[in-house]
């Protein structure tokens, strides 16, 4: 016997009237405007009749500041900052949830889809390459695939860091948002240098920052603030931006292409930060029309359904995309000029067929969400431990793609090349590290 899904009514009433729908919908949009900038951005072409994957913000040059908007990872961070201080807040009665629960809780939601992903690509690539699949082309799916698993890593890293960053926030709330930025300013004359490695710190530094941002947020201190104070923070971000990138050695995309001098995104640079506050100020400023809009059951049941299958659509996209390429080549579609006319037209089928891939894949692979999260607490230290283990295994898996599983591989990253393998197993024994529990509770609706 099924059970029948309430209705968006239905949805709508039973959310508690304290939830924040507008951090629920900018975790969702996020995520979203990931996925459709993906399939934007990714642009296959022939070149002496072999294939390779460019992309179109390499040839469309204007399109380029529109990353300003659309690199939308600091508000994902920021949304996770906002759930990581209210899972670590003192509950209603005094208490507060053990930090191992929460870590093993948000070990639990990330790779519990993640598992699945990674046993698929892994067994996948390796039975391709057995069939002789054109190296160049598995390769290219194989590294655009892994990609999402960088911003799991750094998820993990975060609520891993944020109990103790949590602390020094309540004791000194102004000190992170004023000593982050400068840090990560001095980590990014690293890029370029033989002290590039230490520019990764930036990765902590600059989402660290987002994270603090989310934690301004619940305690209520950013809504107090006046509109004024947000239009400010919008003119300036963008003020210094175009110093930074006219005047500065920073390129204008906050999306990492070939030939620039320094990275805005790998590692993350101080544009990043300005970024943050711009997009910040933003959604402030619409915040008060976009809660009205999310107490509608309508928008708001879109919101909770993109919510329950976050993970599968944000790991799953991009394998969407590989398979639409792959049939649309097969097909021997046309590969026009990139972001010409007939490009962007094309464009479109591209996109909406991804886009049914993708679907067809989150119905089959998104159960592996429902009840994610929801584990009881294991020994403190293996909680820990088990945490930065998945870290370590998501990073080199990101790194390395998925090619070749049995052998070291992909982009450098501190003058080491990985083994997806070796990665994928670290990330198995991380998980089962955290999951000393059982599951104790059923989701909530609304997560």
């Amino acid at each position: 016997m099924t059970t029948a899904r309430p209705s968006a009514t239905e949805l709508d009433a039973r959310t508690p009237a304290d939830r924040d729908r507008v951090i629920d919908a900018v975790r969702a949009a996020s995520i979203l405007v990931v996925v459709l900038g993906h399939w934007t951005m990714a642009a296959p072409e022939r070149v002496e009749g072999s294939l390779r994957l460019r992309n179109m913000l390499e040839v469309a040059t204007w399109a380029q500041p529109l990353t300003w908007l659309f690199q939308v990872m600091p508000l994902f961070f920021l949304a996770a900052g906002f759930a990581n201080h209210r899972s670590l807040a003192p509950r209603a009665d005094g208490t507060r949830r053990p930090v191992a629960a929460y870590l093993a809780g948000r070990v639990d939601r990330v790779l519990r889809p993640t598992l699945i992903f990674l046993a698929v690509w892994l067994v996948g690539a390796w039975v391709a390459v057995a069939l002789g699949a054109p190296e160049r082309a598995l390769d290219a799916a194989g590294t655009a695939a892994a990609m999402p698993l960088w911003f799991l890593a750094i998820y993990l890293l975060l609520a891993l860091l944020a109990p103790a960053q949590l602390a020094v926030h309540r004791r000194w709330p102004l000190l992170l948002p004023t000593v982050l930025p400068v840090g990560v300013l001095l980590l990014d004359q690293a890029q370029g240098t033989g002290w590039a490695a230490l520019a990764f710190l930036n990765y902590a530094l600059v989402f660290g920052l987002c994270q603090e941002l989310g934690f301004w947020y619940a305690d209520g201190r950013l809504q107090r603030l006046p509109r004024l104070a947000w239009v400010a923070g919008a003119a300036a971000a963008v003020a210094l931006l175009l110093v930074a990138t006219q005047l500065g050695d920073y390129p204008v995309s906050m999306i990492g292409l070939p030939g620039q001098k320094v990275s805005n995104m790998m590692p993350p640079s101080i544009c990043v930060v300005l970024v943050a506050l711009l997009q910040l100020s933003l959604l402030m400023l619409l915040r008060p029309a976009l809660a009205r809009w999310l107490q509608r059951p309508g928008p708001w049941a879109a919101t909770v359904g993109v919510n329950l299958r976050i993970m599968t659509v944000f790991l799953w996209h991009l394998s969407g995309f590989a398979a639409a390429a792959g049939i649309l080549l097969a097909l021997d579609a046309p590969l026009p000029a990139i972001a010409s006319g007939a490009w962007w037209a094309w464009k479109l089928v591209w996109i909406a067929l991804s886009a049914l891939v993708t679907v067809a894949l989150v119905l089959a692979l998104g159960r592996a969400e429902q009840g994610a999260g929801q584990v009881a607490a294991p020994p403190a230290p293996l909680a820990v431990l088990g945490t930065a283990v998945a870290f370590v295994g998501l990073v080199m898996v990101a790194c390395a793609g998925f090619v070749a599983p049995f052998e070291a591989g992909g982009i450098e990253l501190v003058g080491m090349r990985f083994v997806p393998a070796v990665g994928a197993a670290l990330v198995v024994v991380g998980y089962a590290l955290t999951r000393a529990g059982r599951t104790t509770a059923a989701p909530s609706p609304t997560r």
